[in-house]
């Protein structure tokens, strides 16, 4: 059985000294207006610095995007952070329908891209390079694949260690549709976690590791001596870089969002502040943690999006989607 650690809350006040005049001020405006945020521990760090940098009150679980969602949907929380597109009906979940079913009406807003990263440890110098067709034969329920001699015959005939993310992830998702071909079918025998940090630190002391996160996850989980020591796996020869994100050609691309609830933006002035911020602020924020800007001049789109109230999903239901992003914003 896969060993699972669920979600990581953060819940802070970010008006501390040192963050500037401005921060400050921000925080008192929005003093007793909380901003509650649910979801995707990809997406967590992006909300954090935007709500540290601009002085926010904000609570935010890292659960998973679909076990954000599935608060988010029943009114419990006001932004839901997701790391794939609302899922409904023809998915293993409809929260859609769940959102619907609530009067829970959301303003669907992407604010960058991630290349999903399948990662390895540093002196694993073989596996650099891995086709889809080898990791879904590694990564399958009914794989029988436990060494990597057992992939290539050239590769040591040494177990892999495998990790990653666990059912309530977007990741997940994400991972198992494109990799295994099924949404939410894998293999039962890994390390599964939500925490990050905890994550890259694993693959660190595993030599024989192979394991999948976000891109911005590899760079920022983990302490500096744990980064050192892990690195990324091409896929069919194609690395996880920003041109290759933006110009579509890494085949495990996808957009990153936040979900805003339209009663909040109603009800409380901080969400609306909150939200504005993140907008104006995302294309510099990005980078920083990361993760890969949307490409040209898809912010516009987006922008225009929030402040006409659009409500639903771009997706219609169906996160995995052909058209990328930036097709759909048009």
């Amino acid at each position: 059985m896969s060993r699972t650690i669920r979600g990581r809350s953060v819940a802070a006040l970010f008006i501390a000294a040192g963050l500037g005049i401005s921060a400050c001020a921000a925080g008192e405006a929005h003093a007793g207006q909380t901003v509650l945020i649910s979801g995707s521990s990809t997406v967590a760090p992006i909300t954090e610095l935007v709500a540290r940098e601009g002085g926010f009150d904000v609570e935010i679980s890292a659960e998973g995007t679909t076990d954000g969602f599935q608060r988010f949907c029943t009114g419990q929380t006001d932004v839901n952070n997701a790391s794939e597109a609302i899922p409904g009906e023809g998915q293993p979940l409809d929260l859609l329908s769940l959102c619907q079913e609530n009067e829970v009406e959301f303003i669907e807003l992407p604010i960058g891209i991630d290349t999903l990263t399948v990662v390895r440890h540093l002196d694993n110098e073989f596996a650099a390079s891995m086709t889809m067709d080898e990791l879904q034969e590694v990564w399958a329920p009914d794989s029988e694949v436990t060494t990597w001699s057992q992939i290539r015959p050239e590769w040591p005939d040494e177990e892999i260690e495998l990790a990653g993310r666990p059912p309530g992830s977007g990741t997940f998702d994400y991972f198992t549709h494109h990799v295994v071909g099924q949404t939410g079918e894998i293999r039962d025998d890994y390390f599964a976690t939500d925490d990050l940090d905890e994550l890259m630190d694993w693959v660190a002391e595993h030599e024989n590791a192979l394991a999948f996160m976000g891109i911005g996850n590899y760079y920022s989980a983990g302490d500096d001596e744990s980064r050192e020591e892990v690195s990324t796996v091409s896929v069919d020869g194609v690395v996880p870089t920003l041109e290759n994100a933006q110009n579509g050609s890494y085949p495990l691309t996808r957009p990153l969002f936040i979900y805003v609830s339209v009663q909040a933006l109603e009800e409380k002035s901080s969400v609306g502040e909150f939200v504005e911020h993140y907008l104006e602020n995302t294309h510099e924020t990005l980078p920083r943690t990361f993760f890969y800007r949307l490409p040209g001049d898809a912010y516009e789109s987006v922008q225009q999006r929030y402040e006409d109230t659009v409500t639903g999903s771009l997706y219609e239901g169906d996160p995995f989607r052909a058209e990328s992003v930036t097709e759909l914003l048009r």
